[in-house]
């Protein structure tokens, strides 16, 4: 397998997300801030980050009441993420770090152990980089109140790799019948 640099990779995420999310959140600062998440897909190779308010599910909600716990959990339906901008100041986006990702699974060819390696720690790696405490300072900073629920997801739907996330990253929320209802909703939804 090609040498990653996993610690680097790490900071790369952190910097990226620390430089996004505070202008991300500023114009929903007076709602309540429930979840935050990464999404990537089972190869590990596209990086997006999401955030969702009650407010913002309010408003799904009263349009389509059928998918409530969906609107609620599942990051594709969210109303505020980071639109692929530039964070800007020399800092490189989630996007130019899932290029550089997908070239890493290129260069795996068909080596599967090195593949299945790969995931693993790139997978880490995200939620990881999700719990630093430096990505929890900036939320903090856009609004003190704030306690979301963290976690990494599959887009392509492995729900037990997210449950497990879910309890990675919210060990002693102060919340825990939100980090429940997250929970809850991935492990109903099944493994992918």
């Amino acid at each position: 397998m090609p040498t990653v640099d996993m610690p680097a990779l790490h900071e790369r995420i952190v910097t990226s997300i620390c430089a996004t999310i505070r202008p991300m959140l500023e114009r929903r600062a007076s709602e309540e801030l429930y979840a935050v998440a990464l999404t990537t897909d089972s190869d590990v190779i596209t990086v997006n980050l999401l955030a969702h308010t009650e407010e913002a599910l309010d408003a799904l909600v009263k349009a389509d009441d059928a998918y409530a716990d969906g609107y609620r959990w599942w990051p594709d339906e969210w109303a505020v993420a980071d639109d692929h901008g530039t964070p800007g100041h020399g800092v490189e986006s989630l996007v130019q770090i899932s290029r550089d990702m997908f070239d890493t699974h290129l260069s795996l060819g068909d080596d599967d152990e090195a593949y299945g390696e790969w995931r693993v720690r790139a997978r880490a790696t995200l939620e990881a980089a999700l719990g630093d405490h430096r990505v929890r300072a900036g939320i903090a900073v856009v609004n003190s109140a704030w306690h979301p629920v963290l976690f990494v997801t599959d887009t392509d739907g492995n729900a037990h790799l997210t449950v497990r996330s879910i309890d990675l990253l919210n060990a002693g929320h102060p919340n825990p019948d939100l980090v429940a209802s997250a929970r809850d909703f991935f492990d109903e939804t099944g493994e992918g």
